[in-house]
């Protein structure tokens, strides 16, 4: 799961680029919903009005959409208003603690704090695969949630089917797992199950203990509506739904949410672009000279470790806001063909000391 909450405000000095900056630090999808959409969102939000408290009619569109039923969708101001909630039901005893891996969404760290919970931080050994045997040794009787990045955010690493299915079976039966799929529509790796179906043959098998969030915030294009979904058994999805703040859905990401479902076309095209764009990101990266590993989200990933700070600050001097995780790595979201090329501008140069680009590839 990823928010803008993630992206720190910057603090690096020297010059800026005339115009403003390209902004490449919040997963943010480069493109605008279809018309439909917005459409739908100009036409039939009334600003004098509240929205439905239920959200009756997404609820409906949602279930269609995952093939569960309607008790069954949990709804948030983003997919991280759902995950703070299950933290915070899950978690109630001061020894409580939630594990993921680390490098992670930095909201964890919040959402765990607010909770009262332990944070328990498994390093990500790097590549394109997630360690879950490390995951799974990190459990212990204290561990409450479990979150499965997947794909991972900041490393665009995976977990596979066999894989995940392995450590879903040795999880403890009263260890919650979520299975964040925020950039679920971004893997083109077909070994990625889709979390929503496995999920629901667990419970059908009596195994309760897994539940997946995905947002609109990313592959749909609604990021300023703020909404969040998932699935989850009746019991802890009610649970959700009273835990959450009255009419907290707004009009505008209702009818949003329900246009989009309705036009997933669109949004097929606009990640097929950005993939499309992935490729050519990671292919040129490696022709200069870095190592980024293979990504299964809308972002790259660069394990730059302490160089990470002066990365990012050269970047943002030649116009471009990267996230810097610091003494880890650089993310970075792949953006439009001009933003990429601006990027792609900035780490040629990085690595060569000169103003401008050595056998650069023909869109440059």
């Amino acid at each position: 799961m990823s928010t803008t909450a993630d992206v720190p405000a910057p603090h690096y000095s020297g010059p800026r680029r005339i115009g403003g900056i390209t902004r490449l630090a919040a997963n943010e999808l480069p493109h605008p919903p279809p018309s439909p959409v917005r459409a739908a969102v100009a036409d039939n939000v009334q600003l004098n009005r509240y929205p439905d408290p239920a959200c009756t009619e997404l609820i409906a569109a949602l279930a269609k959409h995952l093939r569960a039923t309607p008790e069954q969708i949990m709804l948030g101001a983003g997919a991280s208003a759902i995950l703070h909630r299950l933290i915070q039901i899950a978690c109630t005893e001061p020894d409580h603690a939630v594990l993921w891996t680390s490098p992670a969404f930095a909201a964890f760290d919040v959402f765990a704090r607010q909770a009262g919970a332990r944070a328990q931080r498994v390093p990500h050994a790097g590549g394109e695969t997630l360690d879950l045997d490390a995951m799974l040794a990190a459990i212990t009787p204290s561990t409450r949630v479990v979150v499965v990045v997947n794909p991972h955010n900041p490393t665009g690493a995976i977990a596979r089917q066999k894989d995940l299915r392995a450590f879903l079976n040795q999880v403890p039966n009263d260890v919650l797992v979520v299975l964040d799929e925020a950039y679920r529509e971004f893997v083109t790796d077909p070994h990625v199950v889709d979390g929503a179906e496995l999920a629901q043959a667990r419970w059908a098998a009596g195994q309760e203990n897994v539940v997946v969030v995905r947002t609109f915030s990313k592959a749909f294009g609604l990021a300023a509506t703020r909404i969040g979904y998932g699935i989850a058994p009746v019991p802890l999805a009610r649970a959700i739904r009273d835990a959450s703040v009255p009419r907290e859905i707004g009009a505008a990401a209702q009818s949003g949410a329900i246009a989009a479902l309705t036009h997933q076309h669109a949004m097929r095209h606009n990640v097929a672009r950005v993939t499309a764009e992935r490729t050519r990101l990671l292919t040129e990266l490696r022709r200069i000279g870095y190592a980024p590993s293979e990504s299964q989200g809308n972002f790259v990933w660069l394990p730059l470790a302490e160089d990470s700070g002066r990365f990012a600050a050269h970047c943002y001097d030649d116009g471009v806001l990267v996230l810097d995780i610091a003494d880890h790595g650089v993310r970075v979201t792949v953006g439009s063909p001009s933003d990429n090329d601006a990027f792609l501008r900035a780490a040629h140069t990085w690595v060569t000391g000169h103003g401008h680009i050595l056998n650069a590839p023909s869109t440059l």
